[in-house]
């Protein structure tokens, strides 16, 4: 009989634990097992048996939420689909149940899987549960809106038509956009006087982007419970501030650009992997271009972000407005970019990409006010009935 050790992506280690005799186990000591699996294993978990796929069903849902799983890996198969829509089909109660889950950026998260949704900015799955799942749920329409309101308690309702993300802000979000932009003015300043003698930055510099990156983090202890993970309005403010600097846009891209798309919703870094110019907006985008999850199948993706946040490997990262790659060019520490097919080209610099950001965060808001205007609209007329 073979044995399978159950070991979560945060490093807590199960004992090994042979699957035949976890139903032997208190129902507690089962679900903190589950807790710390990852996806790719409950998943294999949830086919032995129905017992394990009912009792893994949330947090396998959360997960697939949470990561933008896709459903297939099939390069034949429609690579935007989520994995997480089929399994609501089957667990229909779950949409609107609230837990606790981590994303890839260490961000705690109390929410439904509709909110997780909501404050990824993920609108292409929220539309396909408009469209395919609250039509099976008894007051489905109803229930999204309440849990909208909730997770949006700062924004107006029924939402205006010159609805933007700002509406969406809770106080964390403005916070932390405010801390930001203040520490953003700050970085150009130093960094437009550094001589970057040896290209080099003096400690001042490398001091100011620390505390800067500090801000793309979640704070200890925090837990979310309404308005969006990362802010789109955050990137935007940072293509900005590359915009104007006078010189060293290769070192702010580096120390500051590649950090943030490291800390952008998974579906925002699905976006930026297929390049931001190349976007459909109403298909959605490759779900198999992030490396942030497991995938129930355990096969490896064609396409992940390039990242060296453990100081070892090669330091580069993706191109949102095309999807190509920067390297650094040692020892001069300038960006080499190189196309999907591995030749060198152009990189394509703020003046470009700035407006493509804000292009996705008004296709988005667009999107998001069809949404709500269907779902009032929806509830309105079952009210009359």
């Amino acid at each position: 009989m073979s044995k399978s050790r159950l070991m979560g992506n945060n490093g807590h280690n199960n004992d090994e634990i042979l699957w035949p005799f976890l139903s032997l186990l208190p129902s507690d000591i089962r679900c903190e097992i589950y807790r710390y699996s990852p996806l790719r294993k409950l998943g294999l978990l949830a086919q032995t048996s129905k017992q394990y796929e009912a009792e893994t069903a949330s947090l396998r849902l959360l997960q697939a939420s949470i990561h933008a799983v896709p459903a297939f890996l099939d390069a034949e198969k429609d690579v935007t689909a989520l994995a997480a829509i089929v399994l609501f089909k089957t667990h229909l109660e779950l949409l609107f149940i609230k837990k606790k889950v981590t994303d890839h950026h260490g961000r705690e998260i109390c929410a439904s899987p509709y909110q997780i949704f909501f404050g990824a900015g993920d609108i292409w799955a929220l539309k396909q549960i408009q469209k395919d799942i609250l039509p099976l749920i008894e007051n489905g329409e109803a229930q999204a809106e309440v849990q909208f309101k909730e997770w949006f308690p700062n924004c107006p309702w029924p939402l205006p038509e010159n609805f933007s993300e700002e509406m969406l802000y809770d106080d964390r979000n403005k916070h932390q956009i405010k801390e930001i932009v203040k520490q953003l003015a700050t970085v150009k300043q130093l960094i437009d006087v550094d001589p970057f003698n040896y290209n080099k930055p003096l400690d001042t510099t490398k001091q100011a982007v620390e505390m800067l990156c500090k801000l793309f983090q979640p704070k200890p202890g925090e837990v979310i419970r309404s308005g969006l993970h990362f802010p789109l309005g955050i990137m935007k403010e940072i293509y900005k501030t590359c915009r104007e600097l006078q010189h060293n846009r290769s070192f702010f891209s580096q120390v500051v650009i590649k950090p943030a798309l490291v800390a952008l919703s998974t579906v925002d870094g699905q976006c930026c992997q297929g390049g931001l110019k190349d976007l459909n907006m109403e298909a959605g985008p490759n779900r198999r271009c992030h490396p942030f999850y497991q995938h129930p199948l355990g096969q490896p993706l064609s396409l992940t972000l390039v990242d060296d946040k453990d100081g070892c490997g090669v330091a580069a990262f993706v191109d949102p407005y095309n999807g190509e790659v920067f390297f650094v060019a040692f020892p001069s520490g300038s960006l080499v970019c190189f196309n999907k097919n591995g030749r060198e080209s152009l990189p394509f610099w703020s003046m470009v990409i700035g407006e493509f950001w804000e292009t996705l965060m008004e296709n988005k808001g667009k999107s998001l006010l069809e949404l709500c205007c269907h779902t009032k609209r929806s509830n309105t007329l079952s009210q009359r009935v």
